[in-house]
């Protein structure tokens, strides 16, 4: 019989944040049972424990409701605290992912896990996706695909207003991002720059090809949007980027992602993400 975990990821506090279910010993469960459970839980993801194939602790399968992921931000680090908290990782270990093996730290409540390396992709129409999502783009940077795992889009608008004020069209964005080979778009504003040289931004994300109207609060997505701002000149010399990421208020969900770039000549080539994560509820999965 497996044991659920539900966990709140990237939290202030309990029911904030993005939740997340855990199953641990999955095993022997196929696919479709993973997908049927996901669907029925109704989360952004859920992500299921097996033993790893690679040199790893452990290896994960992430679900949205409606199709599998290689990878997500949020549930490896909900994941990495809650097999920290059962005994079943140390302070510093290794989680296979179908996008490859993440390092993961845990100390306290914070999870934090390295995403696999950015990668840029190309540039859209900033004007068509932001039109389908109810803004209006700012001028740079560019509407564009980045990776830490995951292709999400990267649209920058100008005006903090504008994240309050969108009114986002779900099946134009799932045809856009089909069209132009992203799963999700990050709409974001970048505040002035603070103390110490981090950087905090805003952000809504939606992802309705992964049946996710809109994300709580996002992990892989706010990594990506570290290189990207990386790239666009927010780093310092050496490349390096910290970032702090808010999302989740609109919903009542608010959460934040801490983003730290690592970069070498200019160019991001690490990226990693954590938070908070809040226990809510365990128990054991029947009749599945």
């Amino acid at each position: 019989m497996s044991r659920l975990a539900w966990v709140d990821v990237f939290a202030a506090g309990p029911m904030s944040g993005n939740p997340l279910a855990v199953v641990l010993g999955a095993d022997d469960w196929p696919a479709t049972r993973m997908q049927a459970l996901a669907q029925e839980l109704g989360l952004s993801e859920t992500a299921f424990v097996l033993a790893p194939d690679a040199e790893a602790d452990h290896r994960l399968r992430i679900f949205t409701p409606l199709r599998e992921l290689p990878l997500a931000g949020h549930p490896v680090v909900g994941a990495a605290w809650v097999l920290h908290a059962a005994g079943r990782l140390g302070e510093h270990g290794r989680i296979e992912t179908g996008a490859g093996v993440l390092p993961v730290h845990v100390r306290g409540a914070v999870a934090t896990i390295e995403l696999v390396a950015p990668r840029a992709g190309p540039v859209v129409d900033g004007d068509e996706v932001a039109g389908a999502a109810g803004v209006t783009a700012a001028p740079g940077p560019p509407a564009q695909v980045w990776s830490t795992g995951v292709d999400q889009l990267m649209l920058a608008v100008g005006d903090p207003d504008e994240l309050d004020a969108a009114r986002p069209d779900h099946e134009a964005l799932a045809a856009l991002g089909e069209r132009d080979g992203w799963l999700g778009v990050s709409i974001y504003a970048v505040a002035p720059n603070g103390s110490g040289g981090r950087r905090r931004a805003r952000v809504r994300h939606f992802a309705p090809r992964l049946g996710v109207p809109e994300d709580p609060v996002t992990g892989s997505a706010a990594g990506a949007l570290g290189a990207c701002l990386a790239a666009a000149g927010m780093a310092d010399r050496h490349g390096a980027l910290e970032l702090v990421v808010s999302q989740g208020a609109e919903g009542g969900r608010g959460g934040e992602v801490a983003v730290r770039v690592a970069g070498r000549d200019g160019g991001a080539q690490r990226v990693q993400v954590g938070g908070r994560v809040v226990p809510l509820m365990e128990g054991r999965l029947i009749g599945v």
